[in-house]
């Protein structure tokens, strides 16, 4: 143990400061997202110990050898560890209370960790700000993760696809369904399917800088424009199809009106 941490000590590369991120960008109100399972990896700073841990979180100070001793000893006996206290800002978590148990979890290779995150939110100044803030909105709701939309207002229309489908899951049930469990279902049984087809037909490669995520939603709207127009529900295979007859070499925003036949 005390090899592992001593050979890095020469290292002076510390942790990234909290105070000297929220100072970078223009944060205009946090909120409590409650408790959940983030991935260590994205543990990149701390809020008063950045000096303390290396980038890796490898201790810079032999003080902290035999607080780190005692977590390992006591996470390779079996015992659960209360969750880190974070704060979040974008992509990046930084470590409130909790250094030591982080550092630990680098070192025995963990991938996640439970954690109880307070999220800062950047003013909408700028088109990627508003689209952090969509998307977190979206996570926080719905519980989804790994959904990535490059376009602003993206994320509404699939929440109200999944608003859709709660409803229809309660009916079918006779019994109130969450929010969440609804998404849950939806992204199961709706969205993945759909997202393998567009993988397996390679759509995504007639849409340079887009998403699998985005392409899912352009083909739900095509779905229902022609549904609309035709007078019944023309499914998911078709509006697919019609998106895999896109001609070769025309611009993306030519493609998109073309399909949805919408007015320059």
């Amino acid at each position: 143990m005390k090899n592992f941490f001593t050979r890095f000590f020469k290292r002076r590369r510390h942790l990234k400061s909290f105070q000297e991120k929220i100072k970078e960008e223009k944060f205009v109100l946090w909120r409590d997202i409650g408790y959940q399972t983030i991935e260590v990896e994205k543990i990149v700073g701390s809020v008063g110990r950045y000096r303390d841990f290396d980038e890796e979180f490898r201790p810079l100070k032999g003080s902290s050898l035999q607080r780190l001793k005692e977590l390992e000893d006591a996470i390779l006996r079996g015992k659960i560890l209360p969750p880190i206290e974070v704060y979040k800002i974008k992509d990046e978590y930084y470590v409130i209370d909790g250094n030591h148990r982080v550092s630990i979890a680098r070192k025995l290779g963990q991938k996640e960790i439970d954690a109880h995150v307070i999220e800062y939110l950047p003013s909408e100044d700028s088109i990627e700000n508003i689209l952090y803030r969509e998307k977190a909105d979206f996570e926080l709701a719905t519980g989804l993760k790994d959904i990535n939309l490059t376009e602003i207002g993206q994320y509404k229309k699939l929440l109200n696809q999944i608003l859709e489908h709660k409803y229809y899951m309660s009916e079918k049930r006779r019994k109130e369904v969450s929010i969440k469990e609804a998404a849950r279902d939806w992204y199961k049984n709706i969205y993945l399917p759909i997202i393998k087809i567009i993988e397996k037909e390679r759509i995504l490669d007639a849409f340079p800088g887009r998403t699998l995520s985005d392409l899912y939603v352009y083909i739900s709207d095509h779905k229902w424009l022609e549904s609309q127009k035709r007078g019944y529900d023309i499914g998911f295979h078709k509006a697919i199809e019609d998106f895999k007859n896109l001609i070769p070499g025309t611009s993306l925003k030519d493609k998109i009106l073309d399909l949805f036949k919408l007015p320059f």
